[in-house]
């Protein structure tokens, strides 16, 4: 794996504004500075086929293990989940539809997955883009994958779509407007709307905005639908028409999902070999640990059972004791929210100027690769600050 330049400044610049402007990528710029790279991450055929088949097989193991705890309520209390979510998990139709992306880590014993997307995963603005705006420029490389066939390609049936999202974030917004422009090329008219517009009677199809649905693209994080008033409605949509991702993703997007299998028996012994190998160790905050967490402040990661884009985590390796105590200290307020992982060592690469440390995103959508959406930092801990960069593979 490496980093490899593929444009200039000069053929970089309008590319950018094409990805802003035309793939409504519009945070591009985070704090005044670009954070997509002109450098594109590369990887051997061998390595691109190991992500995917790691990533292939993770799916598979918590898809098991998400069966496994979508019937125990008990399991659903201590992943954290809602009372209300629970309730819109039992009443789901069966749904096969979904999309999920693993954020691979390069470590010296291989790939570690240290949490899943499969809640509401974001990217799709970028891995659209990819292809068309920097293929051409690469040499010796193509970018695999095609998220946007693979999306259309697997749809449910029906000519009017519903795309939820959190209409108060303009990068949720430009996330379902990508998907909108993809899905009236095969002529599905989507309908967006915030989750509280969703009306669904005793009988008949939800409707948005008072319009009927054959089914619903959700871009609203699963937890926080716990603070909707029409729960009613959603509960009687789950159940009539498919929902993608279902709410049972939020059972696998859960970080406590990595502490509970290793607590109680939810997959067999060839999962739990694989989870090991590509997990790290997890638990669930223990107060009466507290004292081994400080003292090895290096060694520990805190974060939170919900929380996006690095929001909720802190790196003992990467903060002052003093910051360290205090994040110990506010986790154990309410233990219950709160996970420790053992830290492990990512490999960096580098670009000529600087070392970054890369977050390999490898989409599946219904489990089939789709294409990448992969970032890099300097620092080893993946925020809405890391930088996005192109994932290419060698043809040679």
């Amino acid at each position: 794996m490496r980093l490899e330049a593929f444009a200039t400044p000069e053929q970089f610049a309008p590319l950018i504004e094409e990805l802003r402007f035309r793939y409504h990528k519009w945070d591009a710029y985070v704090g005044g500075v670009l954070r997509v790279l002109p450098e594109a991450l590369v990887l051997s055929r061998e390595e691109h086929e190991d992500a995917v088949d790691c990533c292939v097989k993770l799916h598979g193991a918590f898809e098991r293990a998400g069966k496994h705890l979508s019937q125990d309520p008990a399991s659903m209390d201590r992943l954290g989940i809602p009372k209300t979510v629970q309730r819109i998990i039992r009443a789901e139709r069966p749904c096969p539809y979904g999309i999920v992306r693993y954020d691979l880590i390069p470590t010296d014993s291989g790939w570690m997955a240290p949490e899943v997307n499969e809640d509401a995963p974001g990217g799709f603005n970028e891995s659209i883009a990819s292809a068309p705006l920097f293929g051409d420029l690469l040499k010796g490389a193509v970018i695999p994958g095609d998220f946007a066939d693979s999306f259309l390609d697997a749809l449910p049936l029906g000519s009017c779509a519903g795309l939820v999202y959190a209409t108060g974030y303009a990068e949720d917004l430009q996330h379902v407007l990508i998907l909108a422009e993809l899905l009236r090329s095969r002529g599905v008219e989507p309908l967006l709307a915030s989750p509280e517009h969703l009306t669904c009677g005793p009988f008949g199809k939800p409707r948005l905005l008072g319009q009927s649905v054959d089914w619903i693209f959700r871009f609203f994080p699963g937890e926080w639908y716990g603070y909707l008033d029409n729960i009613g409605a959603w509960l009687r949509a789950a159940a009539r028409v498919p929902i993608i991702n279902p709410l049972s993703r939020l059972l696998r997007q859960t970080k406590g999902l990595y502490a509970l299998w290793r607590e109680t028996v939810l997959v067999d012994d060839a999962d739990t070999a694989l989870l090991n190998r590509h997990t790290p160790h997890t638990e669930f905050f223990q107060k009466e640990r507290m004292d081994r967490y400080l003292a090895d402040r290096e060694g520990w990661v805190l974060k939170k059972q919900f929380g996006r884009m690095g929001d909720t985590v802190t790196l003992g390796r990467l903060c002052t004791p003093e910051i360290w105590e205090k994040a110990v200290a506010e986790a154990a307020k309410s233990p219950e929210a709160w996970l420790a992982q053992h830290a492990f060592i990512p490999i960096p690469v580098f670009n000529g100027v600087r070392r970054l440390f890369p977050a390999l995103g490898v989409y599946l959508i219904h489990g089939v690769f789709a294409g990448y959406y992969s970032r890099a930092d300097e620092l080893g801990l993946t925020t809405h600050e890391a930088y996005y960069v192109v994932t290419a593979v060698e043809t040679a």
